[in-house]
């Protein structure tokens, strides 16, 4: 009982930090961190079949930064950036993949010129400038933890120095917000014209792909207007936890406390191509999502822990939306995690 009660003052705790805008929309790579970690991605997909996504993560000197920028054009095909775009350059800059703050906590600049690869191999110059605009707060997800689940999962493990060190190593500030990309992607000589739904996401504190053994994500938006994020992860030294929230097409947004793990939405022992889950939110709430993995990109980190994510078509709650759909896992384990 005691250990539960302790874990609770923890999580309320860290629940119950605040942080302004403009705090949290700076770059955060803090040496005091036994992990140093600051991580953003911004994803975009339409009706079209068009998607994007583009990230960074700045680790140095403790790791080497990462970086991302795929796309599918309908009737293109898939381009990726393959080698690093460049040094890391003041704010939110590898070399030629820069993003610029236009207005604080609301509108982001993307830029990026350089060569992407298709998958048979050829090179492609390109030359992109999107905006985002946010068409809702940007929504901290330390708002959305489930203060007793979190608490209890806590409790039931062994509190050695070795865990305490894990969980440290895990301490994250995270938030994530719904908008519009808009602008063009110039592939060669053909220019692409793009509004799409999107979301945006900011990560810093201490992480480490060590210590994760798998993971999903999905994210969304519907015609109707609702936008979900929920994210479950298996972790090596604890059992999965899982945050996330919908927002309203009136705005309000509501924490999901209730969800189905991974193994519930594994069918077989498969990657799934499609699949349903069930979200109850703090409110008592329950709403259903369905999947569909189109549109898929493959990542590395550390060489260690493989992504396989996808862009692509989804129902919640009946109505047609875009979305987000993410399965993470540990390669030292992956004759566990489900292959197609």
């Amino acid at each position: 009982m005691l250990k539960k009660f302790l874990a609770r003052e923890i999580v309320k705790h860290t629940v119950k930090r605040r942080f302004s805008i403009e705090f949290l929309e700076q770059k955060q790579v803090s040496q005091k961190n036994p992990y140093p970690n600051d991580s953003s991605f911004f994803y975009g997909g339409d009706s079209k079949g068009n998607a994007f996504i583009t990230r960074m993560g700045f680790r140095e000197p403790e790791k080497r930064n990462e970086y991302g920028f795929d796309c599918y054009l309908a009737g293109l095909g898939y381009f990726s950036l393959t080698i690093s775009p460049g040094e890391e350059g003041t704010g939110f800059q590898q070399g030629a993949l820069h993003w610029i703050p236009v207005k604080t906590g609301n509108t982001w600049r993307i830029l990026f010129e350089g060569t992407l690869i298709d998958r048979n191999e050829k090179a492609h110059y390109c030359n992109t400038n999107l905006l985002f605009t946010g068409n809702h707060p940007i929504y901290e997800f330390g708002k959305s933890y489930d203060i007793r689940t979190i608490a209890d999962a806590i409790a039931a493990e062994k509190w050695t120095k070795q865990f305490c060190h894990q969980m440290k190593s895990t301490k994250m500030i995270h938030y994530e917000q719904t908008g519009t990309l808009t602008g063009t992607i110039l592939l060669d000589e053909t220019p692409v014209k793009v509004t799409m739904p999107s979301r945006r996401g900011h990560s810093f504190g201490s992480f480490n792909w060590d210590n994760r053994d798998r993971h999903y994500r999905m994210t969304g938006t519907s015609v109707e207007g609702f936008h979900w994020s929920v994210t479950t992860i298996q972790w090596k030294f604890m059992k999965h936890l899982t945050v996330g929230f919908i927002t309203y097409p009136d705005g309000s947004t509501d924490a999901i406390v209730d969800y189905p793990d991974e193994d519930a939405i594994l069918n077989q022992k498969r990657l799934p191509d499609h699949g349903k889950i069930s979200m109850t939110t703090r409110s008592g709430k329950i709403h259903h999502l369905e999947f569909l993995r189109k549109n898929e990109f493959n990542y590395l980190h550390d060489d260690k822990y493989g992504v396989k994510l996808s862009i692509g078509e989804c129902r919640f709650d009946g109505a047609e939306g875009v979305g987000l759909v993410e399965f993470g896992y540990d390669l030292n384990k992956a004759g566990q995690f489900p292959t197609p």
